[in-house]
């Protein structure tokens, strides 16, 4: 079984509310989804009674135990977890775990065509229609897997997104993407973290770069979840929508930017968000960059990702993570 992934880039009570301080361990599956054509790596991170038994996956400490049985109590709240643009499930391995110790079965899958260590997608249309596709056929199918299916509360569904992953996000949400605005924007800006330009040696067009929409997103249909009761939005990619766009995203959301956005420009992504969701979400501002929401780097791989795993003198990385978890689970405590 292979369990790497690259990284680019509770109160106690018998009860099954989230709180503190934590009633479980943390447990860990992978599993493999179908999707169409391709099989994505799914990492499921759940509450267990289990003794936690810390292992190494690659360069990554992971603080769960593999393969424990979930904890047989009531059911219990989902969160699906959607990461960045070329990251994976393990970026946000420590979230997951903290989670997972609150009382959560949280769903991280591999977005196959942008995730590290895997070939990138000929397109970045096909990126954008897939994501999402990916993130629900991952939810399914641990929502059907017999470990789960008695202990997950499909009344009680969540979702954070990270960069792309917010993106991700807002289309399960309801939010309906206006690719040509998008495209206007990157046509007239110079946005790396909105816009980065494609390779040459592939056809990547429309909201990455400055050609006009293909047509196989103008006809796409975006799908939408009502399931889900609840979003925790990281610095997202959000330049797709305008404020028509969002109309339709009416559950609690939680959002959180950096202080430096000079990566992904804040106006047009997640002040775009602050001021155009119909119910104002609950907005933090944490020190560091955009790249501050990953899980602080190990030392293999933090010598090669100086961008992603450097954060400026004064910038606690760890410390800003401890406190994204207390208010994530409280904020999915009151909100699932």
């Amino acid at each position: 079984m292979r369990w790497v992934v690259p990284l680019v880039m509770a109160i106690v009570c018998t009860c099954p509310a989230l709180g503190e301080p934590a009633a479980f361990n943390a447990g860990v599956v992978r599993l493999t989804v179908a999707d169409g054509a391709a099989a994505l790596d799914t990492v499921v991170f759940y509450p267990t009674h289990a003794r936690e038994v810390p292992w190494q996956a690659g360069p990554f400490t992971i603080e769960a135990t593999r393969d424990a049985a979930p904890a047989p109590d009531e059911r219990l709240p989902v969160v699906l977890i959607s990461h960045g643009r070329a990251g994976s499930p393990f970026s946000h391995r420590e979230l997951a775990t903290a989670l997972a110790r609150a009382g959560l079965i949280v769903v991280l899958p591999t977005h196959v065509g942008d995730a590290s260590g895997l070939p990138r997608a000929q397109s970045q249309a096909q990126i954008l229609m897939d994501r999402p596709q990916q993130a629900e056929a991952a939810l399914n199918t641990v929502l059907a897997d017999p470990r789960f299916s008695a202990h997950a509360d499909t009344s009680r569904i969540g979702m954070i997104g990270y960069s792309a992953g917010g993106y991700t996000a807002l289309i399960l949400a309801g939010a309906k993407p206006d690719f040509a605005y998008a495209s206007a924007y990157c046509a007239n800006h110079d946005d790396p973290g909105s816009c980065p330009q494609p390779a040459a040696s592939t056809h990547a067009q429309g909201t990455q770069g400055k050609a006009a929409v293909p047509a196989e997103l103008l006809a796409w249909q975006p799908p939408a979840d009502h399931r889900l009761k609840a979003l925790v939005l990281m610095d997202p990619l959000a330049m797709l929508f305008d404020a028509s766009g969002l109309s339709a995203v009416r559950i609690p959301t939680m959002l959180y930017r950096p202080q430096d956005d000079r990566y992904l420009g804040s106006a047009r992504n997640a002040l775009a968000i602050a001021s155009g969701l119909a119910a104002p979400p609950a907005v933090h501002v944490v020190p560091g960059n955009h790249f501050v929401f990953v899980d602080p780097c190990p030392a293999a791989i933090a010598a090669s990702a100086a961008a992603v795993c450097e954060d400026a003198p004064g910038v606690d990385r760890a410390a800003v993570h401890r406190q994204i978890e207390h208010e994530v689970v409280e904020f999915l405590r009151t909100t699932l």
